[in-house]
């Protein structure tokens, strides 16, 4: 997570995190609507409740957000419900916005999805896929909101040349998976070649998405608190 290892700050950190979250909401977000921000904006509010099958290439910012927003897990009700996919843009948004160097890259949207879940759960006892947000007391969900913000950020922090220019971080991670392949199953790497087919053409979807376009939501949550 993105808490201090220190137990006796945990609490205080959590709090001006959360605070400071919104404070980038007051900063930042109306200037989605500002022209050189429509581009972002938009892509992430398409992409949140539809999710698209094609390989994931780098584009402006705003158009992106607009179009990811509708394609987030299509088949889950969780997602389809309008305060969440404003939960979803705000994050998304804020995010690019911070981060210059990258900004919003089609995809991304996936990668809130898992942290807003398990955040959602510690305040209900029922199935979480189903669950009307709108249930929640406003206190909780702006704790959600601001908490999928941070652990995002932290998981992205790591990995953001994977959505910078030519995407060099996916280009290596590609190519170790080809790797060491040819070093465990010889015989699937020769089968590949024999057809002519390349890595990037399948891999590339699972380094950019972290498999969560390849896996169930829970499948993928259990995936990433084992080896995150």
């Amino acid at each position: 997570g993105y808490l201090p290892a220190n137990a006796e700050r945990r609490e205080s950190v959590l709090q001006r995190k959360r605070q400071e979250y919104f404070g980038f909401i007051q900063q930042y977000y109306d200037s989605r609507n500002d022209e050189h921000h429509q581009d972002t904006y938009r892509q992430i509010h398409i992409d949140i409740p539809r999710m698209s099958p094609e390989s994931l290439v780098l584009q402006p910012k705003v158009t992106e957000i607009h179009i990811d927003i509708p394609r987030t897990n299509p088949l889950i009700p969780l997602f389809q419900q309008a305060s969440v996919q404003e939960i979803f843009e705000r994050i998304l948004f804020i995010w690019a916005i911070r981060h210059p160097a990258s900004g919003y890259v089609q995809g991304i949207n996936d990668l809130v999805t898992p942290f807003f879940v398990v955040y959602v759960f510690e305040y209900i006892e029922e199935e979480v896929e189903n669950f009307d947000v709108s249930s929640l007391q406003e206190e909780a969900l702006r704790n959600i909101e601001a908490d999928s913000f941070w652990c995002m950020s932290k998981l992205l922090d790591g990995i953001q040349d994977n959505y910078t220019f030519a995407q060099p971080g996916i280009q290596r991670k590609v190519k170790a998976l080809e790797e060491l392949v040819s070093r465990i199953d010889e015989s699937v790497h020769r089968h590949m070649q024999q057809y002519e087919v390349e890595y990037l053409q399948f891999a590339f979807r699972w380094m950019n998405n972290l498999l969560m376009r390849e896996l169930p939501l829970r499948c993928t949550i259990r995936l990433w608190d084992t080896y995150q």
